[in-house]
């Protein structure tokens, strides 16, 4: 008899408590555990991560590392992915809940698997766990092999599951894979939640990370959320899913609807005041320029004076970086107007870039936002400024002036 098909694997399982099995590897009882993942729109779980609880002969609980550090071999590496997975399948089924499960596959057993029988299909059946049920999460550590991770994600894609990369920002997980897999769910690792709750450059980049992925047709989930800073910053970062500690630990039942707190429903009012110090910060830099900023633009339009020298009062102002004026196909006529001394944020460094004469600037969004909507002041969010190395916020106008069209652009400094 094949020891790896599912008939043999399902051998190896025993009923614990009702509804609930264990599975036997050498000296070793399995068991599940599930760790909710929460869709930040609708409030509620949407999925189950399934983790494997092992414990030893005298019944202790011990790491999942000391359990697959028995592995021996391939077919060991085989029987024990599939015995976890059947555990947490036949768990799951228990509960009759229509979310989704992510079960962690390693995409080497999948590719072995052939030589050792069907077995992941005849699992959803007997367990009737229909396939777009399923997350697989491939596992990617000590896969180089680009044809092997491909063969294993294709073979999951075409059974109709769907495919979630794990660890996104850390080790191999990076874009080159996400051209290559095409999942349908990306998680960020850990690492970079923790690292944007300190680092003031690794918040400021987040949300524009999520934004790539989902453009790229992913569902973002940010995993390993474990403080309430942590999910403030998620929630600012418009991921779709979260996961972690904050949120529900991973334990033998699936969260109890009737007895859960609504923690997304508390965070959202948090997430309110968390969010305003940052549009308070916003709109003062941009307040305190923008009533001067009309009064030049005033002054321009009406062709009383150059606008070199309609902007001197306007300069004086804290957080003004740069003046410059754009035609209507976006090339900027005349050099930047500065502050006079030299103000710190030039730096000698970005030297080449410091002189705009005749640069193209048609394809910033505040040149396309002011040419779509005349008379009409635009706004910028945050960005890192060409010229320099600072961040910015640009303030920007199309006008009609005696010597024609122009964009008048003004660059606050948002460091």
């Amino acid at each position: 008899m094949n020891m790896h098909n599912f008939s043999a694997i399902n051998n190896r399982i025993v009923a614990d408590r009702p509804n609930r099995v264990t599975g036997l590897f050498r000296d070793f009882m399995i068991s599940s555990a599930f760790q909710p993942i929460f869709s930040l729109s609708h409030r509620d779980p949407v999925g189950y991560e399934a983790l494997c609880r092992p414990a030893n002969a005298e019944g202790q609980a011990v790491s999942p590392l000391t359990l697959f550090g028995q592995v021996k071999d391939e077919s060991d590496n085989v029987l024990l992915d599939r015995l976890c997975r059947a555990i947490h399948v036949q768990n799951f089924a228990g509960f009759s809940d229509k979310s989704w499960i992510f079960l962690n596959v390693n995409p080497l057993v999948t590719v072995l698997g052939k030589n050792y029988g069907s077995f992941f299909k005849e699992m959803l059946e007997q367990n009737n766990i229909a396939p777009s049920q399923v997350v697989v999460e491939i596992l990617e550590q000590g896969i180089y092999d680009e044809s092997i991770l491909s063969a294993a994600v294709n073979y999951y894609k075409n059974l109709g599951c769907l495919i979630a990369i794990d660890d996104f920002g850390a080790s191999h997980s990076n874009f080159d894979r996400i051209w290559n897999i095409q999942p349908d769910i990306v998680k960020f690792d850990r690492s970079i939640i923790v690292q944007a709750e300190t680092s003031p450059i690794v918040r400021k980049a987040l949300p524009n990370m999520v934004s790539l992925i989902q453009e790229l047709g992913c569902i973002a989930l940010m995993e390993g959320v474990e403080t309430e800073q942590q999910a403030l910053i998620s929630i600012d970062s418009n991921v779709d899913l979260v996961q972690g500690y904050y949120f529900g630990y991973p334990r033998a039942m699936l969260v109890d609807q009737s007895e859960q707190i609504n923690v997304l429903s508390e965070l959202r009012d948090k997430h309110t005041a968390f969010s305003a110090v940052t549009r308070m910060r916003y709109r003062d830099a941009v307040d305190q320029c923008l009533i001067e900023f009309k009064a030049v633009l005033h002054t321009i339009k009406a062709g009383r004076e150059l606008p070199e020298n309609a902007c001197e009062r306007l300069l004086t102002l804290p957080g003004v970086m740069r003046i410059y004026f754009l035609d209507e196909e976006g090339y900027q006529t005349g050099g930047n107007i500065l502050k006079c001394p030299l103000p710190e944020y030039a730096d000698p460094r970005y030297k080449p870039l410091s002189e705009a004469v005749g640069a193209n600037w048609s394809r910033r969004y505040y040149f396309r936002q002011a040419m779509l909507n005349p008379g009409e002041v635009q706004i910028t969010r945050p960005y890192r400024s060409l010229t320099g190395k600072s961040q910015c916020i640009t303030i920007s106008e199309l006008v009609d002036t005696p010597a024609g069209r122009l964009v008048v652009c003004l660059d606050l400094d948002w460091n």
